[in-house]
């Protein structure tokens, strides 16, 4: 990173070459990209642009860089790398889904998912371990892969258990801009949006639409919030439940992924995360049977079904994987007390000290957490 910034600030322009063609990249912090063409050079990086959505490959000593650029704003990403951000894809905020999204990023990002779910594996600390995954139908609609809520983890380890490109939903626009994750997750697909204002909400149900209609795929976590620390009592926003996080390893979860289905016809396809604590971390993974929501459906009744198969799916990967004996887990602490230190720990790991931002989970659930009921 060091060496790309003092690469930037000492010449004028890059050569980008190819077997036809040699590129030569003008540029300057803050100012756009200028392109001019050359003679036949020896091949040594790829230019591919289509539309506004650009990729650039840049080979070097034992190192790669590659990212897509909306705009061609290489700058702001190398300004990004220098600061740990990602701002130079915050356009994705914005509600329009053409201006946030592109029928063209849906297309590029398809063959290069695989490689970045490799990169995913390296940033948690659990092994995921794939239990089984149902076969999906190859009818040219895009597909709504529903998932549980646990942790941070969920988003990395979530994009490798459903095994296909698809467009994670995102709602902490501080966990995504003010960290380099953002750039991770933009490259793989990202709907982006703050969950406590109306109009984002709206504006990402048509994004998924926009998404689904051009062949893509959505990744969606319709508990809306972490469900480690839910106690069932009542908040500003909620009723009292039964839904509490020591007797429920699923929540009740948010209508939209099932409204989509309904309207899109788009199949929906649960999928399962089960963390194991215990040893060596691991997290043990299943993509579910497809799940159809009809135009005559009743949707909270479908949502039920929904939330119903996936608490069956969990409690299977918990029985088969993590079946112990209370004695062999309280060695050194009670478990009450293991387990808050799990959630401080996993908590604290979205901390972001430059800005003084701190995870608030209470302030997750007001906000995330699910109506129950109709």
């Amino acid at each position: 990173r060091r060496d790309i910034i003092h690469l930037a600030t000492q010449i004028e322009y890059i050569e980008f070459r190819t077997m036809k063609h040699n590129w030569r990249m003008l540029f300057a912090f803050g100012k756009s990209v200028q392109l001019h063409e050359h003679a036949d050079c020896v091949s040594c990086v790829r230019f591919v642009s289509q539309q506004k959505e650009l990729a650039f490959f840049v080979r070097g000593s034992g190192c790669a860089l590659f990212c897509f650029g909306k705009w061609g704003d290489l700058m702001r990403i190398i300004s990004d790398l220098a600061h740990g951000t990602s701002h130079s894809v915050s356009f994705v905020l914005d509600e329009s889904p053409e201006k946030a999204l592109s029928k063209y990023g849906i297309l590029l990002r398809k063959p290069f998912a695989p490689l970045l779910r490799l990169i995913y594996r390296t940033q948690t600390k659990y092994r995921i371990i794939v239990d089984h995954r149902e076969s999906l139908s190859h009818d040219g609609k895009g597909t709504i892969f529903v998932l549980n809520h646990r942790q941070a983890d969920d988003i990395v380890i979530g994009a490798n258990a459903v095994g296909k490109s698809a467009y994670i939903v995102f709602g902490n626009p501080y966990l995504a801009l003010e960290t380099t994750n953002g750039l991770g997750l933009w490259a793989y697909g990202m709907i982006l949006f703050h969950r406590d204002r109306p109009s984002m909400r709206k504006a990402t149900y048509a994004k998924m639409k926009y998404v689904l209609q051009h062949g893509g795929n959505i990744i969606i976590y319709p508990e809306g919030y972490w469900t480690l620390d839910d106690n069932g009592e009542a908040d500003e926003r909620h009723d009292a439940d039964g839904h509490r996080s020591e007797t429920r390893l699923m929540q009740d979860i948010n209508l939209g992924a099932v409204r989509l289905a309904k309207e899109t016809g788009c199949r929906i396809v649960p999928t399962a995360l089960h963390y194991d604590e215990t040893g060596k971390k691991r997290c043990y993974v299943r993509r579910g049977h497809a799940f159809s929501v009809g135009p005559t459906d009743d949707v909270f009744q479908k949502k039920d079904e929904l939330v119903d198969t996936m608490q069956s799916m969990l409690y299977e990967l918990a029985e088969k994987y993590s079946t112990y004996r209370r004695t062999d887990l309280e060695t050194d602490k009670p478990l009450s007390e293991q387990w808050s230190e799990l959630i401080e720990s996993l908590r604290a790991d979205c901390d972001i000290p430059k800005i003084g931002y701190r995870l608030d989970l209470a302030d997750e659930k007001r906000i995330g957490k699910a109506k129950v009921g109709r």
